[in-house]
């Protein structure tokens, strides 16, 4: 290849690159996602006989990893099971292809699956509820 084609090449890549990587912003408000980012996600964790609130900024990783967001000490939980993230303007749960899977309110996902307030995320034996966005404190 000649250096111009080589070098038109990667501006293209570059500029493909670019497109793919900017956000879709399909009838969402930039506020409301910056507004998110400044609160917590408040999550309510049943694990074993006791019960624990974990506030978090998306995204958050759940699973055995000690770098995970929440780390969940239970052998039924691969390293990274599942994440929350901010999807579209809206928070959502997906597995991670783990090996027991992720239930929210008691149904398999293979997919992300958006949170209300009160839904039910079982990964292993541990039960996590969604309690909404609400401030760090």
């Amino acid at each position: 290849m000649t250096p111009r084609v080589e070098s038109l090449t990667l501006v293209l890549c570059a500029a493909v690159f670019l497109l793919l990587a900017l956000p879709h912003n399909r009838g969402r408000r930039l506020r409301d996602d910056a507004l998110a980012a400044l609160q917590a996600v408040v999550l309510r964790v049943e694990e074993d006989a006791r019960t624990r609130t974990v506030r978090a900024p998306v995204p958050i990783t759940i699973g055995r990893a000690p770098t995970a967001t929440l780390v969940i000490p239970d052998a039924q939980v691969s390293r990274v099971h599942a994440r929350i993230d901010l999807i579209d303007g809206m928070l959502a749960v997906r597995d991670l292809d783990s090996r027991n899977g992720t239930l929210v309110n008691a149904r398999p996902i293979d997919g992300p699956v958006e949170l209300r307030e009160g839904d039910e995320i079982d990964v292993g034996m541990t039960r996590i509820v969604y309690c909404g966005v609400g401030s760090w404190k």
